[in-house]
């Protein structure tokens, strides 16, 4: 399955988890075999649910229009353009430490270019259409994002390296487990970040397989569904 925002994989992901829970549905068949590559991406592991999603889904946010688009940008501040090295480190230490802006989306959109790309192995899209689709997949109050070691910022680019729990804003609300990096492009010019790029450190299978969700006591307890797919 092909996608182009993360709003339309969440419809994959509901209408793939709604399948499961009435037996209709296997992953392993789609997983089994799967070749993979060194590395994995946030991406790589969305399609993967997102293959057995079931036609006629209902999409839960229709497409921005041009005009709620240009009312987006209308009401942005100004761009913080050639920050030094240093300054650039503070505001992504910040948005990852107090904001953990990989689930919540709240990042400082100043240092980004707004025609900046947000890229994974097939697909690329706006930085509107990824922040707007972050805020619809992840539950950020229930999901954990810790920054691992420093933030390297050169004058061409930005790599940080992260651990994290992802919860899900789907049924039953499960959480995943995975660790990775992420690269971002900057614009010598004017300092902007201009790409986005997040590598996973795990398979789709090995993230998969953490899945957990919140028992009756409160405990978090393996995800009965993905787990005895993928055994």
């Amino acid at each position: 399955m092909s996608r182009t925002t993360l709003p339309f994989v969440l419809v994959g992901l509901i209408a793939a988890f709604a399948a499961q829970c009435s037996s209709a549905l296997s992953f392993a068949p789609d997983l089994e075999g799967r070749t993979s590559s060194a590395s994995k991406s946030r991406a790589d592991f969305l399609r993967s649910i997102a293959v057995g999603a079931v036609g006629g889904a209902v999409s839960l946010a229709s497409a921005p229009t041009a005009a709620s688009a240009a009312a987006d940008v209308a009401g942005l501040k100004p761009k913080l353009t050639n920050l030094s090295d240093g300054e650039l480190k503070k505001i992504i230490a910040a948005d990852m430490i107090e904001r953990s802006f990989l689930v919540s989306a709240d990042l400082t959109r100043e240092i980004y270019d707004e025609r900046s790309v947000f890229t994974d192995e097939i697909d690329s899209y706006p930085i509107d259409k990824w922040v707007k689709g972050t805020q619809k997949l992840f539950v950020a109050e229930g999901s954990r994002v810790n920054l691992v070691g420093d933030v390297d910022v050169s004058p061409t680019k930005v790599e940080f390296r992260f651990d994290e729990d992802l919860m899900f804003r789907i049924p039953f609300r499960p959480v995943v487990s995975l660790s990775g990096s992420v690269v971002l492009d900057r614009d010598a010019e004017s300092g902007l970040i201009t790409g986005y790029r997040e590598i996973w450190d795990q398979d789709v299978n090995a993230v998969l397989k953490t899945a957990k969700m919140k028992a009756a006591d409160g405990s978090m307890k393996p995800f009965p569904i993905i787990g005895g797919l993928l055994k």
